[in-house]
């Protein structure tokens, strides 16, 4: 039962750290901090200006990091969430058949296991490095972009083992990267059609001044 909740922890962690490294990006208070005396302890606040509004958050460029930068990293998560799930896929197995060593003769039984485990491990270590590197792509793009890369693959592998060589070992080499391929697309894709998507923004605004206030809708595009 511990190890249950351990799981659930970690796999909660492992989906918020993302959002957590994201926090506050983009955003800087200006004027809040410039000038201000500091206080000791136990020390009243001496008001030597009149009470003022809080400055609104200024926008700032997010970091832009180049294109090989963030694919190293979208692979390099996908690679170790892959073998995580890979890993999981191989103990489901284990426990479903029991704990043993494992011999030469259950690989055709135990692949699928694997194979399914890499497969849903993959897509969420590209999207979870993608967020790392300030993108904002989407977790369902991803396994989509991985799951049509993967139909794709077996098409043509089914294709491969009708045709005869050397036709058959280029279709082979070409759909063993289908999937990867999709999960980098689906990410990369829905990342930059979201942020295109940001147009016009509208927000209603309180404007208090020392003789009227007024409600106003204040814009951002």
């Amino acid at each position: 039962m511990s190890r249950c909740v351990a799981v659930r922890w970690m796999l909660a962690l492992l989906l918020l750290l993302p959002a957590v490294a994201r926090a506050g990006e983009g955003r800087r208070w200006a004027g809040l901090t410039e000038g201000a005396p500091r206080l000791r302890l136990l020390q009243a606040p001496v008001v030597e200006t009149p009470p003022r509004l809080l400055p609104d958050p200024v926008q700032v460029a997010p970091p832009l990091h180049p294109l090989w930068q963030r694919l190293l990293v979208e692979g390099g998560a996908g690679v170790g969430t892959g073998l995580a799930g890979a890993l999981v896929g191989v103990g489901l197995f284990m426990l479903g058949n029991g704990v043993h060593l494992l011999t030469p003769e259950e690989g055709p039984a135990l692949l699928p296991f694997a194979l399914a485990g890499a497969a849903i491990g993959f897509p969420l270590g590209v999207w979870w490095g993608g967020e790392l590197m300030a993108g904002n792509g989407s977790l369902l793009a991803t396994f989509g972009g991985a799951a049509v890369g993967g139909l794709a693959a077996v098409g043509l592998w089914s294709v491969s083992e009708r045709s005869r060589p050397p036709l058959s070992g280029l279709l082979m080499g070409v759909a063993i990267p289908l999937p990867v391929v999709g999960a980098f697309l689906g990410y990369d894709l829905s990342s930059s059609l979201r942020k295109k998507a940001v147009g016009l923004e509208v927000r209603p605004a309180v404007v208090l001044s020392s003789r009227h206030q007024a409600l106003v809708l204040a814009g951002r595009f």
